[in-house]
């Protein structure tokens, strides 16, 4: 990534600061009984295809999964998946480079650990500087980011993911010239 705004600097603390409140060795529950705020911000690492507009990606779901506790036998217990998208929302990666991050999604969840999010894309187009709009076959539309985080009690928590997109679009080599959006994304530490 480029330069990072103050603003990107201060999600990436509060990320590390939210990650490393869940490496302590101690055991703390899925689920602590109370909320707090979530905030799952977008960015993008700079991509390199000169003759693009606009890469245009709509996710139509967010849903964070808790962390896999055990009971005091040592059996495993399984906590329900959070929502956080109700509808579909449009973002252009390519704004979202150098720093720039958009806000994905927010919400009140259940504090506790958390192991990954889902992103559910619904539709991909790439935009030429010509105006040219070519639709991107989507190879999977649910992607899953493994990213440790705790949401505690009453606060404001916040993570970032990044969707790379000068790795997520891809030509297909059939000779059709399809592009085709392979989504990339990962946690920004």
């Amino acid at each position: 990534m480029q330069t990072r705004s103050i603003s990107t600097l201060f999600l990436a603390f509060t990320a590390t600061l939210a990650l490393a409140g869940c490496g302590h060795g101690g055991s703390i529950s899925t689920r602590t009984g109370g909320t707090g705020t979530l905030n799952v911000f977008l960015t993008d690492a700079p991509i390199d295809l000169t003759d693009v507009l606009s890469v245009n990606v709509t996710l139509a779901g967010v849903t964070i999964y808790p962390a896999e506790t055990s009971d005091p036998t040592g059996i495993s217990t399984e906590t329900s998946p959070v929502s956080l998208l109700t509808h579909p929302a449009t973002f252009d990666l390519l704004t979202l480079t150098g720093g720039a991050t958009a806000l994905l999604a927010s919400g009140e969840v259940p504090a506790g650990n958390y192991s990954r999010i889902r992103l559910e894309i619904s539709d991909a187009t790439l935009i030429y500087k010509d105006a040219t709009t070519v639709p991107l076959k989507i190879d999977s539309n649910k992607v899953d980011v493994p990213i440790r985080f705790h949401v505690t009690v009453g606060a404001d928590n916040s993570v970032a993911l990044d969707f790379d997109a000068g790795a997520s679009v891809q030509v297909n080599e059939t000779g059709s010239g399809t592009f085709i959006l392979r989504p990339v994304v990962t946690p920004v530490p």
